[in-house]
């Protein structure tokens, strides 16, 4: 029988945490390789592309290939931890896109607290509610309408993201559309 993931959520703390994950699933895939006997063709566990400010990734499994596009903020060019992240994918072919947003766990929590991803400062945003806290931060989750992601697609301006600090101060976040089109693309291609 084989594996499935019934949620981006695992999908993404897999992302997240991809050295950890490569490493488990190794063993599994180098005795596959060796069991499909001489001159046979193994596949990559990971492959990315990049499409503009967009990164498409695939990580292989067993029995699974997940594939999200993900764009990961930083505040300015000398800095290399990330503020943010942000992530489109789905589990499989037959469900919605499942919009995924990590912020810093220095979040307000409570009714209708979120991260809203907006098509420059004067669009509401869509709401993703947050799901859950972790120490590395907290995950907004929302699922993208067909409508949505193609009023994204045809976006070219800088996108914010929006949410209340722990003190209840706004914070607004920067995020490029360059490249969202292409990397959508190529997530719909994959089966």
């Amino acid at each position: 029988m084989k594996p499935t993931i019934t949620s981006l959520t695992v999908l993404f703390a897999l992302a997240l945490g991809a050295p950890a994950f490569a490493q488990a699933q190794r063993p599994a895939a180098n005795a596959q390789a060796s069991q499909a006997g001489p001159g046979s063709v193994s596949q990559p566990d990971n492959t990315t592309a990049s499409y503009g400010d967009w990164t498409y990734r695939c990580q292989q499994g067993v029995g699974t290939r997940v594939c999200e596009m993900v764009q990961t903020l930083v505040t300015n060019q000398g800095q290399r931890a990330p503020v943010a992240l942000i992530a489109i994918g789905r589990p499989s072919r037959n469900e919605p896109y499942k919009l995924v947003i990590q912020v810093a766990p220095n979040v307000t929590l409570g009714n209708n607290a979120g991260v809203r991803a907006a098509l420059g400062e004067k669009d509401e945003g869509t709401l993703a509610p947050f799901q859950r806290c972790l120490p590395g931060g907290c995950f907004g989750e929302v699922n993208l309408t067909e409508d949505l992601l193609k009023r994204w697609r045809a976006y070219s301006e800088a996108g914010q993201l929006r949410y209340l600090d722990a003190a209840g101060r706004p914070v607004a976040l920067p995020f490029s559309f360059r490249g969202f089109a292409a990397a959508a693309d190529a997530l719909a291609r994959e089966p």
